[in-house]
Formats: structure tokens, sequence, C-alpha cells
């Protein structure tokens, strides 16, 4: 799918690409402003993230499309990639981890930004999001499902016959970015309370998220990003919100979700359906790990 069959043409494209006249001018003399490198597992909040940054002004979206093991080649690696990452340019990305990904990014000067979300909540995401987009390689094991539980049994256990992992899985692939010396944001954080969230937890989470990409502002910019923050205005925005999972999963998909996921939201900082959202782990927008 190209980048363009899926952005819309309006006022906040042409702001997150940097095509406004502002954002174009310092394109071209602002030479020392922060590369940043954001990475999630999908329906994680990735335009949520995306969105707080390119809301400054030194900062948009590269224009490609969000990275992912599918198409990393197309840039000879995540070294290559890196390397074509410019002055105020943000890229997204669900690329799994590898070993090799802290030191290549550690050496490319690049900001890492690690967004997390509480699982349950991932999956809603994903059922609502695979269904509605007919180009999504999913889309079709999706609808081949009897009803909205049975989707969700699909999402949360997987399938290896449609190519599709549990949600055990997908927190196992992207685990490693935990400790990649990427600053690790939570959804639950940025989302603030229009999403459900706490605004003194959205403040301290743009203000570290700011400090993190060498950007520090005050408390008068951190308000104005706050402001403008949740919005509908992403391609992939549905609700957007902390905790939806409560009102889809019953007792049956609450002990599959468990019995999937084991102990392996722990380390996000996430319980089990009977923990579940608010958060359980390390504080929010906690900083690179030594």
């Amino acid at each position: 799918m190209a980048l363009t069959d899926s952005v819309p043409v309006d006022a906040w494209t042409f702001r997150r690409f940097g095509l406004t006249p502002a954002k174009l001018a310092r394109r071209v003399a602002d030479r020392g402003a922060p590369r940043v490198f954001c990475v999630s597992i999908p329906k994680a909040g990735t335009h949520l993230l995306e969105r707080a940054l390119c809301l400054h002004p030194r900062l948009y979206r590269k224009l490609l499309p969000t990275v992912s093991e599918e198409n990393i080649d197309r840039w000879g690696g995540f070294g290559p990639l890196l390397s074509k990452v410019g002055p105020g340019e943000v890229v997204t990305s669900h690329l799994r981890f590898s070993p090799a990904y802290p030191d290549v990014l550690a050496r490319s000067g690049v900001s890492g930004v690690f967004l997390v979300r509480d699982p349950h909540d991932i999956v809603v995401s994903q059922v609502h999001y695979v269904a509605k987009r007919a180009d999504h390689r999913l889309h079709g094991v999706f609808s081949e499902q009897e009803d909205a539980r049975a989707k969700l049994r699909l999402a949360i256990g997987g399938s290896a016959d449609a190519n599709a992992p549990s949600i055990g899985d997908r927190l196992d692939f992207f685990a490693g970015w935990l400790d990649a010396g990427c600053l690790v944001v939570r959804f639950e954080d940025l989302v603030g309370p229009g999403g459900g969230g706490d605004a003194r937890r959205q403040r301290d989470a743009i203000a570290s998220l700011y400090r993190h990409v060498g950007l520090p502002l005050d408390e008068r910019g951190v308000a104005s990003i706050c402001e403008r923050l949740f919005s509908s205005d992403s391609p992939t925005f549905r609700k957007g919100s902390i905790g939806g999972w409560r009102g889809t999963f019953d007792t049956e998909l609450e002990a599959l979700f468990d019995e999937v996921v084991g102990d392996r939201a722990l380390p996000y900082g996430y319980g089990n359906a009977h923990g579940g959202s608010p958060p359980t782990g390390p504080e929010p927008a906690s900083g690179p790990n030594p």
C-alpha cells in the first residue's frame, strides 16, 4: 500500500509532513533540528505519538510509509534507513526488535522513542482496524470469523495458518525496544483527558518526550502541545481512549488473554486481564535504560 493511499489531503497532512510555508522554510535553514525514530506495536497509538512530535514547528514526518519488517529492506536495512533521516524528520515504525538495533541507533545520533499501550486495548483496536481495511493482509481471515467475539479470540490467540501472531508473540517481538536506549512513552499518559487519561501525566509525558529529543519546552509550550494533541485527524483514528477493552471482554476472553500472554506484559508495565489498565509497572515516559 502506498503512503498516499491512506493519507487524507487536509491541513494536518500538510503540517505533519512539513509542507506548510513555515515548516518548509525551517527545513531549509534549520540544520540542527533533532532526528527522531519512533517504534510501536501496531495499534498502540502510533499516530498519537507522531502528532505529539509534529505539532512542534521544528519537527515533521519524513515522507515515508510506516517502517516494518515487510519493507525495511527497501532502504537497505536499519542503519541505512537512519542515515537517511534528516534534521527535523520523524520516522514512524512497527519494526520488530533485533539485537543489533541498539548499537545502530546509538551510533546514528537519532533519538529513539518506544510507545507502549495496554495490550488488551491493542487487540480491540486491531479488530476494528482490520475489519474496515479491505487492503489489510489479515482482512480476509478476520472477516471469516462468525462474530465480534471470534474476531477478538483470533486477535488474542493468533493463527499459524493465517500467519497472524498472537498478542503474546507481538509483545515478544517488540520487548527488546524496552532496553534499547529509547524513551519509553505510555499511550495512557500521552492521550490525556480527551482519551480518558490524566492531564498531569500528559504534561509530564510531553515534557519528557521533548527533553529526550533535545527540544525542552517550558510550561507554556507543553500546555500548547497538550491542548492540540487529542484529535481525530489521524487516518487510523477510532476512539483513542483508555480501557475500552473492559466493555468488550467477557470472562472467557479474559481467561484466553491471560493464558496467551502469561507474564509477557509485565516488562511493559501492564498486568493480566484482572490487572489491565492503568499501568502497574514503571513510571511513565521512562528514559533510556543504562
